[in-house]
Order: C-alpha cells, then sequence, then structure tokens
C-alpha cells in the first residue's frame, strides 16, 4: 500500500512488513555491491535501507549510497564509476531530474554498464514504453506497487545483468589489450627482420660483384693477360702448349668455385627477399601497382629462368594456354607467384613431368600448376601456407628454404584479388590453382 507525503505531495512507498532473515555467519564471497538510492524523500531511503540490510547477491553484501537531487547524483556517479546499479527517482528538483541523470550517466559518462532502474511515485505520468524508447534504462519501478520482494527481485535482475555485462567488457578489454601487445611484438618482429635482412643484403650484394667477375671475366684480370702473353713468348711450343693449357684449366677452376660461390650469394639474396616481403606484408606496407598485364609475357620470362632447373633433373616442363590473355595483376608479383609455385613444382619431383595451365573461368583466369613430385599428406596442406611451415621429410629437408614461399604466395594472390588452393596425394604429386581477376574485355 501507499499513502501521500504530507510535505512533497508525492506517493511514498509502504513495504510490507516480514520477518528478517539472520545474517549467516559466514565471510562474504567478494567486495559489497555498490547501489546509488537517489531520491530526494528521507523517507524512501529510510525504508530501502530497511529492506535491503540483510540483502545479499552471489555471497556479496550491499553498499548502499544516497544522493537527493540530479546533481548530487552526478557528483556520487563520477565518484563510483563502479556502481552496479542505481534506483533513480525520476521527479525531485524538476519534473525530468531523473531522465537528466540517465543522459549524464549514459552520454556524459559514456557508462554502459550501470543498470538504472527508474523508481517514480507519480503513477501513470510517465509512461513506460515512450520511456524505455526514449532512454537507455533497464526497468521502470512504480512506487504505489513497489513490494519488498519486487524491490529485491528486480534488484537481482539487475545485478546479475551488471555481473554479466562487467565480465564481458572486461574480457573484450584483455582481448584488445592482448591484440594490441600482439599487434606490437608482431611488428617489432617485422621491423627486426627488415633490418636485418637489408643489413645482411647489403654485405651480400657486395660480395655478387668478385664472384660474377671471378665467373666470367677471370682471362681479362691484368695478371692473366700478362701470365698468358708470357707464356705465348716462349720459344719451347711444348712448354707453350702445356702453359696454356694448365692456365686453361685453372680458369675452368676459378670460374666453377665462383659459380657455385654466385649460386650459394643469390640463393641467400632470394631467402633475404623473402623475409623482407615477408616482414612488408605484416606490417602492411607491401605496395602493388595493379593494372593490366599480358599473362603470356610473365609466363615467358618465368619460363626461361626455371627451364633449366627442369632441364638438369631431366623433367618434362609443358606450358598449356590457347591464347594470351590480360589480367588485373602486379607484373613483379605476378611473375614472382609462378617462380614460386614452378620452382616447388621442379624442386619437389625427381621424375615425370610439370605442368603450366591458362585457361578463363568466368571473370577470372585460373592457373594450374601439375607436377609428378612427392606430393603432400592432407594432414599438411593447411600448414604448408603458414610461415616457416615445412613439410616434414627429407625431401624437404634436402630442398631448404624458410617456408615462406607458399605462405608469401597466399598473401600476393590475394592481394591482387586471387585465391589460391591445392590437391595432392602422396607419391602421385600435387596441383597448385589460383585465380586473377580478368582486365575487362580481355
Amino acid at each position: 500500500m501507499a499513502e501521500t507525503g504530507p510535505e512533497s505531495g508525492k506517493k511514498l512507498m509502504l513495504f510490507k512488513k516480514k520477518s528478517l532473515p539472520k545474517a549467516e555467519d559466514t565471510q562474504p564471497l567478494g567486495p559489497p555491491w555498490t547501489i546509488l538510492v537517489v531520491d530526494d524523500d528521507r523517507q524512501v531511503h529510510t525504508l530501502t535501507e530497511e529492506v535491503l540490510r540483510d540483502f545479499t547477491f552471489e555471497g556479496r553484501p550491499l553498499q548502499l549510497l544516497s544522493g537527493y537531487a540530479g546533481k548530487e547524483a552526478e557528483a556520487l556517479l563520477t565518484a563510483h564509476p563502479d556502481a552496479a546499479v542505481i534506483l533513480l527517482d525520476v521527479v525531485m528538483e524538476s519534473s525530468h531530474a531523473g531522465l537528466e541523470v540517465v543522459k549524464f550517466i549514459r552520454d556524459t559518462l559514456g557508462n554502459q554498464n550501470l543498470r538504472i532502474l527508474l523508481r517514480t511515485g507519480q503513477a501513470g505520468q510517465f509512461p513506460e514504453e515512450q520511456i524505455f524508447e526514449d532512454y537507455d534504462i533497464n526497468n521502470f519501478l512504480e512506487k504505489t506497487d513497489l513490494t519488498s520482494r519486487r524491490l529485491k527481485t528486480a534488484l537481482k535482475v539487475a545485478l546479475r545483468a551488471y555481473r554479466v555485462i562487467s565480465e564481458l567488457d572486461q574480457a573484450r578489454r584483455q582481448e584488445a589489450e592482448l591484440r594490441k601487445a600482439a599487434d606490437a611484438a608482431s611488428l617489432a618482429k617485422s621491423n627486426f627482420l627488415h633490418v636485418m635482412s637489408h643489413e645482411l643484403r647489403t654485405p651480400l650484394q657486395g660480395a655478387k660483384g668478385p664472384f660474377e667477375e671471378f665467373k666470367s671475366q677471370f682471362h681479362l684480370f691484368t695478371g692473366m693477360k700478362r701470365l698468358e702473353q708470357l707464356i705465348r713468348a716462349l720459344d719451347d711450343d711444348l712448354l707453350k702448349a702445356q702453359f696454356l693449357t694448365a692456365v686453361g684449366e685453372t680458369r675452368e677452376e676459378v670460374s666453377d668455385i665462383a659459380g657455385q660461390g654466385l649460386n650459394a650469394v643469390e640463393h641467400l639474396l632470394g631467402l633475404i627477399e623473402d623475409v623482407l616481403d615477408f616482414a612488408r606484408i605484416e606490417a602492411g606496407k607491401l605496395r602493388l601497382a595493379i593494372a593490366p598485364q599480358p599473362v603470356g609475357q610473365a609466363i615467358d620470362d618465368v619460363v626461361r629462368i626455371v627451364r633449366p632447373l627442369a632441364d638438369k633433373k631431366g623433367l618434362t616442363l609443358t606450358v598449356a594456354m590457347e591464347r594470351d590473355h590480360i589480367v588485373l595483376a602486379d607484373m613483379k608479383r605476378l611473375k614472382q607467384i609462378l617462380f614460386n609455385l614452378l620452382g616447388n613444382a621442379i624442386k619437389f619431383t625427381a621424375q615425370g613431368t610439370v605442368t603450366l595451365e591458362a585457361a578463363p573461368r568466368d571473370d577470372r583466369l585460373l592457373f594450374r600448376v601439375r607436377d609428378t613430385g612427392i606430393g603432400i599428406p592432407a594432414d599438411k596442406l593447411a600448414a604448408i601456407f603458414e610461415a616457416f611451415e615445412q613439410v616434414d621429410n627429407s625431401a624437404t629437408r634436402q630442398a631448404g628454404g624458410t617456408g615462406l614461399g607458399l605462405p608469401i604466395t597466399r598473401e600476393l594472390v590475394r592481394k591482387q584479388g586471387g585465391e589460391i588452393q591445392v590437391h595432392s596425394t602422396v607419391d602421385q604429386g600435387s596441383t597448385f590453382e589460383f585465380t586473377l581477376p580478368l582486365a575487362p574485355n580481355s
């Protein structure tokens, strides 16, 4: 039941008398729930404190903080950002003071976790449906119909919702912090790889020049030319021929050794370039120049490089494409994709064939690289596109590599608007397929 207060003329709450349960002699399971009671009627505070004196939720008691006006409520809210629930009167110093507090909570403080329970003694003056639409409140309680049981039930529902929302909010914050830390670690790793790769590439580029000179220009060295002049000036033709033969053999040996060194340097430079590409991709700094590109030119350039590798192993390398096509791609990166896939096919094929096919499929061009190599186990198909992953067998170990070629290839395909996939059977071979967009009217 309810009665009218002599001073305010507003309806007052009269809670039914019920026997209060004895407080258990146990320790709280956590800190008190902070509950704000905001009402300009002191009797409402007294009755609320009486009803909730022994109230606990999930083993935790309540801490009631009282406010008597909208501005006072704002000060309490600012001082207690961890408050769980506010029992808020609507009519205080003005007819809509409580609603202004709601705006302060949601808009000014940006507090979406606090559960707001509006209490009003002006039954019928504030239509619930309209208030729920216009204001972010969580429950609407009329004092004239508010019993002790209903207040406790509403408070339990509000506290449970606050706890769930707070846990989710904390989980989101932790996830954001972990993601930020992971991004920072990834960026630091990428920067480290980028710097170290540049530091390694510079001396290797310096070493490449001398190897190239020894391989192709050893006979032009001043000392070698002088030695040949001295030999040719000899009167003994037999001795002259023996010396010239020895010089020729020396020149071939130096060229062969220099060629091995040059191959090693170029291999290391290729590995470093893979690391640099990977670092660029992870840092989001890989720049592509997408434009209409002739596929035939890219295939010819790449096949010219890899054919000697196939010939050396006795493999048959074939290209099947009915006509030239124009795709939207970065020419340098398209060649890199083809080189990686053809190079891998040749590397892991001991005998048989390697085939490159290209054919239109709807608005895309489908590239297919087939081989008759060692194949890939089914449980490794997904892993081969992960950074630094390699199929764990002796052939892979012998071939070497960083494990970055296929991950980089996948990212290059994706960044050019395509997709890549693989089909493979152990001891029968593998087929890598990727698509790129066809240029309009191609």
